[in-house]
Parts: structure tokens; sequence; C-alpha cells
């Protein structure tokens, strides 16, 4: 993202006097030179706005300090020094020299200014007078109203402020054509506003936004709040081009690089970290800059960090009622109920009917899963504040998430009847439009949705797969979930991602909001393959832990169990070790153990994710090895009592958190010590220039550099030297046995093996690519092709049941498992993959019916087995064999 230019660009930042620039040369230059001092003044203001645009704010500040008092282009330049200085954090210097100027006969368009830099001190009254006095004297009379009304609306009284922003309307219909872009943009505020009442004034609020860019290209805030908007309407693209191009322009914008990182957060995507710290590095003090940090510190559940950052802000500014909001969100995650009533009870009497407090406190304890409790906060807003649409939608997403489908539904669409450009309310509701496309079956302890063209299918193993995890899961943690759960699964990614998010991109294939879980179907293209049956067991797992520890178990510890529960459910299901993992360990890039969270919240780069998922399940198996698996039920049981990691660590291990990220990092080492000093030894630069002669000497030499191994396995093999190649691969997978990726040693050492007659040898290697890739397809295949060429009936079975949870669309797969589990008289997989077949209503639909019948009849299932049988010759009616196959039936009947 362009964004990023601003830490480490060409441009120098705020305080950067050090460095030169081409502005500060000709700045000196014009300094030094004899023209005349009216020219002489103008330039220097003209430099001056072209340095704040660009982000030069030293060199502007120079600029402006040059300008004599007295000159006509004085006030300007006030105005724009004081303005200056509020960006960049300088508050007492920005007051002081507006001050000076409101003070001067000619001074009044300094008043507004002034006014913006009280009101950031949270002087509230005193920027209310300067605006009022502005309204009345200054050429930006237009922006102080703008900010009066705001003032108004900020204090709940929305009548008054009502009746400022109406005043707009006549103001744009009448004196269009000579309003200025800040007036313009005032107007886009304005509308803003008056789209709580009409909506379509939104549209007003945009065309007057763009008007503003039109009239002046350089009017940044204005560009910066078109951004905004969008982000607030879930417009991802269009934020992200408004506010790139912002940045592009000015790297260092305090007030650009938030919005940059409030829509990337929106979208779900990475480098806020980064955008609210170069905002911070600018202006230290940015209000809204701290708590974008203090409100990622609470998704982290830093609470004592995110505490310290919003307390900061309180300070700058202590009447922003946005930052005893984040104050608020903390007190009630962390269950501080008085410091939540007191803050709660200061910000009212700032805002009686303040439906922003309670959204945001809703929003920040849904961030921790805590659904229920969101969904009243969200009912409290709409209570204070009817007309706060947001609220609506904060209820209705958190209805939804706790399978209260039609309440949540209703909530939406009064959401959308208010704000009908909100896109991700609007995304929610055209999804629900499409539930009449899906079929609704029972299970013992869940209810399904399943779209109607593979319910009939995935029904066959979905229902038994929950089941099967719910009453593991339920005596494992010796915890019964109080309500059924509800099962949804989507054919299309952009659907899931939609129920989970509200809009597309969800970098997931699967979600548990507690009794409510949603994951996406095996026919999901658009997300690729994955394995869906560990899936729907990973996620069934955090029902249980959300439900034991009242939704507070942080988010590492209960991924990290579900990924533990899928490992101990089958081998093979689950994250393994990869290459990738295990070098980012080597390197540092993993994050300690006890800062997990970080890894899943807000990871430093694109695999970060995956691997903490890995590192968590890893964790979760080592306190499993050495403190007992009660040890991790009695961790969440620590945590459903309001205990904190540190807490927890201690009273159940007995280990502070320095030592068990010392303990894990030893294990880590010690599990994995061989292939970590096979990481660290690099290739020569030169190997692919290798002949095979100096490859295999290469190879021979370095036995123990993973790297080397890996190469000269695949380029040996690629010159025709099979045995050296197969020489070097396996030398790599002593290495590194738990290595199974595609680029890893196994698949091309199993064709290798293979083509050498070594069939045993290619089953074995197969298996282990198999044990190591959940989701490898192709490796399955291979193996089961090999099994087959074997007569290993076993293998053949117990992987081609495997293929099912990444892809059971194939129909003679199905066949094939069918026939063998038959053979073997594995009467239970036969039946199950019998039902799959007559689910996909094959050309001989009464075969597939009376396959059925008979293996019923087999497994002792003789109800079914005559129901089946009827249904084949409802299909043939003549169909001989199932004629005697009900014979029997009936013969057999007590």
């Amino acid at each position: 993202m362009k964004a990023r230019r601003g830490s480490g660009g060409s441009r120098a930042s705020a305080g950067s006097s050090g460095r030169f620039s081409l502005r500060a040369v000709a700045l000196a230059l014009l300094l030094a030179c004899a023209a005349p001092a009216a020219f002489a003044q103008a330039t220097l203001l003209d430099s001056a706005r072209s340095a704040v645009r660009s982000g030069e704010y030293s060199v502007a500040l120079g600029a402006l300090r040059a300008v004599p008092r007295g000159d006509s282009a004085w006030y300007a330049a006030q105005r724009l020094m004081a303005r200056t200085l509020l960006l960049t954090g300088k508050y007492d210097d920005a007051e002081r020299v507006a001050r000076a100027a409101t003070a001067q006969p000619g001074g009044a368009g300094v008043l507004t200014t002034l006014g913006e830099v009280l009101r950031d001190r949270g002087r509230l009254a005193e920027a209310e007078s300067a605006w009022v006095r502005a309204s009345r004297e200054a050429p930006d009379s237009l922006v102080a109203l703008t900010h009066i009304g705001e003032l108004y609306a900020g204090r709940g009284d929305q009548d008054g402020a009502r009746r400022i922003f109406d005043h707009f309307i006549d103001v744009y219909n009448t004196r269009h054509d000579a309003l200025t872009s800040e007036e313009l943009a005032a107007v886009a505020v304005a509308c803003h506003y008056l789209g709580r009442d009409n909506p379509q004034l939104f549209k007003d609020a945009l065309k007057a936004y763009d008007e503003a860019i039109a009239k002046d290209e350089d009017n940044l805030d204005a560009r910066i709040a078109l951004g905004e908007l969008f982000t607030e309407k879930y417009n991802g693209p269009d934020a992200q081009t408004t506010l790139e191009a912002v940045l592009e322009i000015n790297p260092s914008h305090p007030r650009a690089l938030v919005a940059a990182a409030a829509r990337a957060d929106a979208d779900n995507a990475g480098g806020t970290d980064s955008l609210v710290a170069h905002a911070l590095a600018v202006n230290p003090e940015y209000l809204p800059a701290r708590l974008a940090l203090a409100r990622q510190l609470l998704d982290l559940e830093r609470f004592d960090d995110a505490q310290r950052e919003a307390d900061r802000a309180l300070r700058t500014d202590p009447a922003s009622r946005k930052a005893l909001a984040v104050l608020a969100s903390i007190a009630f995650v962390r269950g501080d109920t008085p410091e939540y009533a007191t803050l709660r009870a200061r910000n009212a009497a700032l805002n009686p009917r303040d439906g922003a407090f309670l959204a945001e406190v809703s929003e920040a304890v849904s961030r921790v899963r805590r659904y229920a409790e969101a969904a009243e906060l969200a009912r409290q807003a709409i209570t204070a504040d009817p007309k706060y649409w947001l609220a609506y939608s904060r209820l209705g997403m958190n209805l939804l998430r706790r399978g209260d489908i039609a309440a949540g539904k209703r909530m939406l669409d009064s959401a959308f009847a208010g704000d009908p450009f909100d896109a991700r309310v609007k995304n929610t509701l055209d999804l629900l439009d499409t539930f009449a496309n899906y079929d609704t079956t029972a299970t013992a302890h869940a209810t399904v949705m399943i779209e109607k063209d593979e319910s009939a299918l995935l029904s066959v193993y979905v229902g038994t797969l929950v089941d099967s995890a719910f009453a593991t899961f339920a005596k494992r943690y010796a915890y019964v979930p109080p309500e059924r759960l509800r099962i949804e699964v989507y054919r299309s990614h952009a659907d899931f991602s939609v129920r989970t998010v509200g809009v597309v991109g969800l970098a997931a294939s699967g979600v548990s909001f507690g009794t409510t879980l949603a994951f996406d179907s095996p026919a999901a293209a658009d997300i690729g393959a994955f394995n869906w049956g560990s899936t729907v067991w990973h996620e069934v797992a955090h029902t249980f832990t959300l439900g034991l520890t009242g939704n507070r178990v942080p988010r590492w510890f209960s991924e990290g169990l579900s990924v533990y529960e899928e490992h101990k459910a089958r081998a093979g299901w689950g994250a393994s070790p990869s290459f990738g993992w295990l070098d980012a360990f080597r390197l540092g890039k993993l994050v300690p153990a006890s800062r997990l969270n970080d890894g899943f919240m807000r990871p430093a780069y694109p695999q970060q994710v995956p691997y903490s998922y890995l590192q968590a399940a890893m964790v979760c198996e080592l306190i499993a090895a050495e403190w007992g698996e009660p040890a991790l039920v009695q961790m969440l049981r620590e945590y459903a009592d309001g205990k904190n990691t540190e807490q927890v660590f201690a009273s159940v291990l007995k280990s502070s958190l320095r030592q068990f990220d010392q303990r894990f990092d030893a294990h880590v080492r010690q599990h994995f010590g061989v292939a970590l000093a096979a990481l660290a030894d690099s290739l020569p630069a030169d190997v692919q220039r290798l002949s095979p002669d100096a490859l295999v000497a290469l190879s021979r030499s370095k036995p123990g550099n993973l790297r080397v191994q890996l190469a000269a396995g695949v380029l040996l093999a690629r010159a025709g030297r099979t045995g050296d190649a197969v020489s070097a691969l396996e030398r790599a997978r002593a290495l590194f046995p738990e290595f199974s990726d595609a680029d890893g040693p196994l698949p091309l050492l199993a064709q290798l093996y293979e083509s050498m007659g070594r069939i045993p040898d290619a089953i074995a290697v197969r298996r282990a690519q198999v044990l190591g890739g959940e989701a490898d397809l192709d490796g399955q295949l291979q193996l089961v092709r090999l099994a087959l060429l074997a007569h290993d009936t076993a293998t053949v079975i117990e992987t081609l049941d495997r293929t099912m949870y990444v892809n059971p669309m194939a129909l003679d797969r199905h066949q094939m498992l069918a026939a063998f589990a038959a053979a073997r008289g594995d009467w239970a997989i036969a039946v199950r993959e019998r039902r799959a077949l007559v689910a996909m209503t094959p050309v001989d639909l009464a075969g597939a019916w009376y396959d059925l019948a008979w293996a019923e009849y087999k497994s002792g299932a003789r109800a079914s087995a005559k129901r089946s049988v009827l249904r084949a010759l409802e299909e043939a009616p003549n169909f001989r064999s199932a004629q005697e196959l009900l014979l029997t039936l009936v013969e057999a009947a007590p």
C-alpha cells in the first residue's frame, strides 16, 4: 500500500530538520533574495502551503514565521501556522499563535482555527465562543457553523444541530457557484449529519465533497473526509483509492494515516499498526491515532497497555467522548463494573443521549467474541439514540451471530431503512434472502443448513461429524452448550465471508460464534483446497472452549485448543510444521508464546496467522504433555473466573509467562534441533549451474544442509541421476521428517521410488506426505493408486475415506470406497458411501437405492434397508434383485 511510504519514504517528516529538500533550499534562496516585499511574502505563503500539503511541516513553519506582522499575508500565515502546529501536536504553540492573531483588529479569519485548537484540548465552551464569533465575523463563517452544529450534536441536542445544518441546504442552493472549496466541504459535513433523517442526503454529501475537491485539489481535508465517508459505508475500494491518493501527496498526514488504518481494519487487511505508528510519529498526541492504538491493544487483550493509551488520549482532550468510550470498553471487557459505570456517567454528563458511546462499547465487546453482551449494549444504544442507525446494524449482526436469524434480520431491515448505503448491512440482507435456497436438517445436537444442491450429499457426513465432535468435547471439557448448535454451510466463500464480517475477502474457511457456526462447503472453489472435515471439528471445539469460559478465553488459546483437537481427532488433520514455519522460528519472526494474540490479530507478515495456529497448538500440546490434559481444562475454568493469562499460568502451571516462553522455546529447539541446524546454512548461489557430478559431491559434503539436499535432489532427478537424487532426498527427509509440503522432498521422492519399482517405499513416503498435508488431495489420490497396485486394501479404504473430507464430489471415489468397504465387511463405511451415491442421483438411481438397501441389510439396519429397497422398486418396479431383498426382509420381520 502506498501509504506505507511515510515510514520510510524520501520526504521529510515532522521534526526531520536535519535533512535537506529542494523546497527547503528554495526557501533559503527566497529569504536571501532582494525581491519586493509584497511579492516575497506572497511567495512565502505559497511555499508554506505547498510544504504543508506535502507533509514538510518544519519547512512550512519556517516560511510562515518569516512573514512579518503587518503584511497583507500575515493573517493567512498565522491561520496556516496554527493549523500546522495543531496538525503536528504542538497544541500550546498553536493556541498562542491563534490567540495572538485573533487579538488583532483583522484577526477574525483565525477564530475558526482557534476554536479547532480549543476543541482538540477539550475546552468546548471556549471553542464554541470562538466559533460563534467566527460565524458572525470570519470569512470562513460556514466552517465555523459546521463546528457549532457538531458541538450541538455531540451534546445530544439533535434538534439544535438539525436547525444549523438545514441552513446549509439553502446556502448550497442559493450560493452554489460562489462557494469555496472549504465551504463546499462544510456543506458535505452538514449533509452527512442530516443523512440520519434523510439517507438520500448521504449522496449529497458525496457530491459536495467531490465538488470541493474539484474546486481545489489541494483541499486534502475534503479528500480525507470523503475517504472516511466511504469507510463508514464499508466501501473499501473507493476509500482505499481516495486515501492512497492523499498519502501519495502527503505521506505524513496524521488524519489520512489514521483514516487509512481504519479502512484497512474495516477490510480485514494488514498494515494498520504501521499507519497508526506513523501518525503518532508526526503527532504523538493525535487523539484518533492514540485511540486507534488503544483499540488495537484491546483486540489483543493487552488491557493494561490499552488503558495507558486511552488515558493518554483523554489527557489530551478531557472532553473526548470517543476516549471515554474506549476506556469504557476496556473496563467492560475486564469486568470492572464500577469503573464502567463511572465512565458511562461521565459521558452522559457530556451527552445524555449518546448512542455512539454505547455502540463503540458494543463493537469492542463483540470483537472479543462476547456477542450476547454486545447485542444488549447495541439495544441500549438504540434506546439512547433511536436514529443512530449503526446501532441497529450492531444489534442485527450480533443477533445473527447468536443464531436469532429472524430478530437479526428485523434489526438489519431497520438499519437499511435508515441508512441504505451501509454495504455491510446490504450484503448481509442480500445473503439472508438466499436462505430460502437452503435445506435444514437435524442431528442429535445440531440444526444444519446447507444449500439445496449439495445438502443431500454433505448431510451424510456433517451430521455424524458434528455429533461425534459434540460427544468428544462434552466428555473432555465436562460442559454441554445450553442450546442446540446451528451449523451453516456455504457453497460460496464470498457468502461465508459476508455471513462472518459483512463484506467479502475474509481469509478463513470457518467461524464459530459460540453455538452458531459457519464454514465453507468443500465446493467453495473460490477458496482453494481445504479440509472441511477438520474445519468442522475445529469450529465445534470453539463452541465448547468459548462456552465453558463465557466467551472469555483468549483467542490464541481457543485457536490453539481447536488445532490441538484436530490433531487428536485424526492423524494428519490440523496444521503441521512447514519449512516456512521453522525458518520463521529460527529467524525470530514468531511472537513469544505469551503474546500469541499478536500473531493472530496484528500479523507482521502474511503467513504469521497460519504460523500462529500451529504455534498455539504446540503450546497446548506442551502443556498437555508436561502438566497433563486436565490442566488445559482448568485453564479454561480460570479464564471463566475472569483471570488474565498471566494469572492463569501462575495458578495452573505455576509458571510466569517469561518462564513459559523460555520453556516453549527450549521445547521447539529440542524437538526440531536437527531441522533448525539444517536450515542454518545457505544454498550456494551457483547451484543451478553445477554439473551432476558436482551436485553429488556438494550434497555428500554437506549432509546437514537441508537446502542443499533439496536442490540437489531436484536437479539430479531432472538430469536423470535417479539414484543420486534419491540419496539427496532421503537425507533431506531425515533432516526434517515433518516437511511434507509440495516443495519438500516427499512428493518427488515417492515418484522416484515408484519409477525404480520400489512400491512399498513409495507408499510409505506418500503416506507421510498425506499425514502432513490434510488438504493434499493429489497426494491422497496418488497413495490410493499405489495401494491398489500393492493390493493394500486397508490403505485404499483409509485414504479414500480421507479424500471425502477434502472433496466428496467425485462419484467414482464413492463407488470405489463403498465396494472396498463392503468387501472387507466394513458396513458402516459402506452404508455411508451408498447413501452418498444416492444423494448424487446417478443414472442408475434404482441400482443405487438397492446397493444402499443391501449395505443396510448387512449392517443390521433392517428397517432402513426396507425403506431403501422400496425406493429402488419405486424407480424400477420389476427390479428382481430388489424384489428378492424385500421378500427376505419381510420374511425376517418378527
